[in-house]
């Protein structure tokens, strides 16, 4: 009895799979090789496909995302603590509203502090 061939999608994720258990795997093999999965899955995604032989599009995604997370692909996050700015409201410092263009004091302060 002939052995049911695997696709494409079924073949790429085997290589994934078999060089992401590997002790002392290339990083940048498995890059390209999930990069490239993962643009093969975003086309048939595109194309409305949702499912290869009974297989869903989506766990074959979810797949390769745990690879990525797994072998540690992606960049660290970084959790700093923003300074938060202080707003000031100095609307009572123009002491002269008639002779202040308001609207040309705003452009200059914007400006100047975004230089």
């Amino acid at each position: 009895m002939a052995k049911k061939q695997k696709n494409i999608i079924e073949k790429k994720w085997l290589i994934v799979k078999a060089k992401s258990k590997e002790t002392d795997y290339d990083l940048k093999e498995i890059d390209e090789l999930t990069s490239d999965l993962i643009a093969h899955l975003a086309q048939l995604t595109e194309r409305g496909i949702t499912e290869v032989d009974g297989v869903s599009i989506d766990l074959y995604k979810d797949r390769v995302w745990w690879v990525v997370e797994k072998v540690g692909l992606l960049p660290e996050y970084k959790d700093e603590e923003e300074e938060e700015e202080e707003i000031v409201d100095d609307w009572d410092s123009y002491e002269d509203y008639d002779e202040v263009d308001l609207e040309e004091e705003a452009h200059k302060a914007f400006y100047s502090e975004n230089l």
